[in-house]
C-alpha cells in the first residue's frame, strides 16, 4: 500500500513536470525582502535628461548703408547733419591745419561750389521758361529796357503827384528858417515842384516863423494836434484829403522831389504787400 502511494505521487510530479509550461531562469532577489536593498541592478534605470533645444541667435542686421541712412532722414535733417560736417571740416581745418586737414576742407569747399552752381543752373532755366516768376518782365534788367522802364514810371508818377496833389492836398509842416535849415531847402524844392507840375502846396508854420519860400504860410494854432501831426518833427509832408479828413504822412526830414514822387506813387496806387 506504501508503495503503490509512492508510485502514484512519483508519476505525477512526473507528469506535472512533464505537462508545465518551461520557464526562464530567474533570480528573484529583487522580489525579496530580505535581498532587494543589497542588489544596486534591482533599481529601474533613470532615463537620461532631455537637454532643451537652443535655438541658435538670429545673425544681427547688416550695418546701414550710407545712402540708407540718408532715406530714413527727412531733406532738413540731411542738410543740417551737412552743415555740421562742413563745419567741422572747416574748425579743424583751422585748429589742425596739417596737409590732410586743409585738403579736406578745399574739397568740401569745391563740392560746395558745385552744389551752388547746379542749384543757380536750375534757377535760371526755370526763369527763361516761367514769365510769371521772371522780375525782368516788370522791370527790365538791360540797359535799354532799364531806360524805358524809367521813362514809363516817371510818367506814371508825375500823373499821380498832380492828380493827388490837386483832389487831396499836400501839406508841408516846418519851422522857421531860422531855427530849421533843411525846412528852408525843403521850401525850395517844393516851390520848384508847384512851378512844374501846376500845383499848390499847403504850408503850415509850427512854430510860428517864416519859411523864405513861403511867405504866406499858415501858422498853426491847434489844427496839427486835432489832426495827430503835433509831434512830428519838422519838415513833415502830409497827404490830406478835406472831402475825407484822411491823412497820409508821406515823410519827414529833407525829401527830395523824385523821392515825393515815388512815395506818393506807392501810398496811392500801390496796395500794402504788393510793392515787391
Amino acid at each position: 500500500m506504501r508503495k503503490l502511494l509512492l508510485t502514484t505521487i512519483f508519476y505525477g510530479v512526473i507528469t506535472s513536470v512533464v505537462h508545465a509550461e518551461p520557464q526562464p531562469f530567474r533570480l528573484d532577489m529583487c522580489d525579496d525582502r530580505d535581498t532587494s536593498g543589497w542588489s544596486f541592478y534591482c533599481r529601474p534605470p533613470v532615463e537620461p535628461e532631455e537637454e532643451p533645444v537652443v535655438e541658435a541667435p538670429a545673425p544681427p542686421p547688416p550695418p546701414p548703408t550710407p545712402e540708407s541712412v540718408e532715406q530714413e532722414l527727412t531733406y532738413t535733417e540731411q542738410m543740417m547733419a551737412y552743415r555740421a560736417l562742413i563745419d567741422e571740416t572747416k574748425h579743424r581745418a583751422i585748429l589742425e591745419p596739417t596737409r590732410s586737414n586743409v585738403l579736406a576742407y578745399m574739397e568740401i569747399n569745391k563740392q560746395i561750389g558745385d552744389r551752388a552752381g547746379a542749384f543757380t543752373d536750375q534757377w535760371q532755366r526755370i526763369l527763361f521758361e516761367t514769365p510769371t516768376l521772371n522780375a525782368n518782365v516788370d522791370s527790365p534788367l538791360a540797359s535799354a529796357g532799364i531806360g524805358v522802364y524809367q521813362d514809363q514810371m516817371r510818367v506814371a508818377r508825375e500823373e499821380t503827384f498832380k492828380n493827388v496833389v490837386n483832389q487831396a492836398g499836400l501839406m508841408f509842416i516846418f519851422n522857421g528858417d531860422e531855427r530849421c535849415g533843411i525846412c528852408r531847402v525843403q521850401g525850395q524844392i517844393l516851390t520848384a515842384m508847384e512851378t512844374r507840375y501846376g500845383v499848390s502846396i499847403l504850408a503850415v508854420s509850427k512854430d510860428g516863423y517864416g519859411n523864405s519860400s513861403y511867405p504866406d504860410a499858415y501858422v498853426d494854432e491847434g489844427r496839427l494836434a486835432d489832426l495827430g501831426l503835433e509831434d512830428y518833427p519838422a519838415p513833415t509832408l502830409v497827404l490830406a484829403d478835406p472831402n475825407t479828413n484822411k491823412i497820409a504822412v508821406i515823410g519827414s526830414g529833407l525829401i527830395t522831389a523824385d523821392e515825393i514822387l515815388e512815395r506818393i506813387f506807392v501810398i496811392t496806387q500801390i496796395p500794402v504787400g504788393e510793392r515787391y
